[in-house]
């Protein structure tokens, strides 16, 4: 029988207590960064209150076009009175126009029709136009949109 040498020399137990710490804290690491991945940290939405205009500036009937913060913005006086409405069709994105004589958001792309409070009647859109909150404080209104 062969003969065992427990004699182990100081710089191979060291070496190999250094692998074995190393290796354990990388992987330590990769366990802790595989874990952020599963439950990623949910940031809270941000919304600001952007300056539109005045009552007076949104008193006729027709719809009033506008950009804020990179959104196109249709304004209108619906039955629930002033909202603000996105631009982008709910089925393939096109830009909706607003037809002042049908009192309708008519979509270009494939015919998509919403009513005048923005509610899909006709077409392929699957559901009703976004909204933007708008609020009003004495004769300003403001829009409420997302801040990244």
């Amino acid at each position: 029988m062969g003969v065992i040498n427990d004699n182990i020399s100081r710089r191979k137990f060291l070496s190999g207590a250094f692998m074995t710490l190393g290796l354990g804290f990388g992987l330590g690491m990769l366990g802790m960064r595989f874990m952020q991945f599963l439950s990623p940290t949910i940031k809270k939405q941000r919304f600001e209150e952007i300056l539109v205009g005045s009552v007076n500036d949104m008193s006729g009937d027709d719809a009033v076009p506008m950009e804020i913060a990179g959104s196109k913005i249709l304004f209108l006086k619906t039955d629930a009175g002033l909202a603000a409405f996105s631009r982008k069709c709910t089925d393939l994105g096109c830009l909706v126009g607003w037809d002042k004589s049908k009192e309708q958001f008519i979509c270009p792309c494939h015919q998509g029709v919403y009513d005048k409070n923005g509610k899909n009647i006709a077409g392929p859109p699957p559901r009703p136009l976004d909204r933007f909150p708008v609020v009003q404080k004495g004769d300003n209104i403001y829009v409420k949109v997302k801040v990244a």
